[in-house]
């Protein structure tokens, strides 16, 4: 499958609306702060400790999800990991500044339970960049 057409069939799987257990947006941030949480909070400035923290919290939701792509495709988890991964470029450090101050610190309970404290999701996304995936929806 060429890279057009496997950015297609992902692009179509993020819009998909037969999985309910998570929405698109979902989906997204979900691998988007995976990869790339702890590298966005190091730009913002944020300590070494909660550097470290969100690292290890990335760390564990990239092996949860190795484990549940094992599982998916029958895969041997050794084989599966011990394979070598060649890059086709490299990748470039993000630059851009957050557009949305948020609070990254952790809640407690009755935190947790108060959504007005919660950003909105919206604000978060770049429209700016939204031309870059037109092709792709047509």
């Amino acid at each position: 499958m060429e890279s057009q057409e496997s950015n297609v069939a992902l692009v179509n799987f993020l819009k998909a609306k037969e999985n309910l257990v998570l929405s698109e947006r979902d989906k997204l941030f979900s691998a988007l702060s995976a990869y790339w949480l702890p590298f966005a909070m190091r730009n913002a400035g944020c300590s070494d400790e909660e550097l470290k923290q969100c690292a290890k919290n990335a760390v564990y939701r990239l092996k949860l999800h190795i484990s549940y792509l094992v599982e998916s495709f029958g895969l041997d988890l050794e084989d599966a990991v011990l394979q070598p991964a060649t890059a086709t470029k490299p990748i470039r450090p993000v630059i851009k500044t957050p557009k949305v101050e948020l609070d990254l610190q952790p809640l407690t309970a009755p935190e947790a339970s108060d959504h007005a404290s919660q950003p909105d999701l919206e604000q978060l996304i770049h429209h700016e960049d939204d031309g870059t995936f037109e092709g792709l929806f047509n």
